[in-house]
């Protein structure tokens, strides 16, 4: 074992020169151990701000995601309270009323067309050709379809008619319709 007077004696048994060099070689030792803490310190803290941005930006996105969820959840709410509200809803029938209504007289429709729709829905959608109208009589028509939101307007083409300040007019609206499933008997 070595005892604490061996040390007090080799350390007095040093020159003054061999004695500054111990030190310096303590303290360069110490700095550089420092220096490597420092070092590991900000390399963690760099890693560490770099995951909390990545953190950070996922729970942005996912509170992007849940709000529009929410949104879309209230406007499915709303489709399915309107829907259970007029389960008599006739997508020729409305149609064939707001044309009487506008005074539109040249104009044909397709037969009705069902299709999947989303989630749920089933959507019925008819296609309609007006040909030779004014642009007041298709903002009128448009105007009455705005009044149910029952209805919305698929596509819309205008295209000029062959007579001066009137044109053709080729849509598609639709509905949607929830789908009932049948109950076992």
């Amino acid at each position: 074992m070595v005892s604490l007077g061996s040390i007090k004696d080799y350390i007095q048994g040093l020159s003054r020169k061999e004695i500054l060099r111990i030190l310096l070689v303590y303290a360069i030792g110490f700095l550089l151990l420092i220096a490597f803490l420092l070092y590991r310190h900000f390399i963690a803290i760099a890693d560490i701000e770099q995951k909390t941005k990545v953190l950070n930006k996922a729970r942005r996105d996912i509170q992007t995601i849940l709000t529009e969820y929410d949104h879309i959840k209230s406007k499915k709410n709303e489709v399915d309270d309107m829907l259970t509200k007029d389960k008599n809803f006739y997508l020729v029938k409305y149609y064939q009323d707001t044309v009487k209504a506008t005074s539109i007289t040249t104009e044909t429709s397709s037969a009705l067309i069902t299709q999947p729709g989303p989630t749920g829905y089933t959507e019925e959608s008819l296609q309609i050709n007006f040909t030779q109208i004014t642009m007041k009589q298709l903002c009128e028509f448009l105007q009455t379809l705005q009044t149910t939101r029952r209805i919305f307007v698929k596509n819309l083409d205008i295209l000029k008619g062959n007579v001066d300040k009137k044109i053709n007019v080729n849509m598609s609206i639709a509905t949607l319709k929830p789908i009932i499933e049948k109950q076992p008997v």
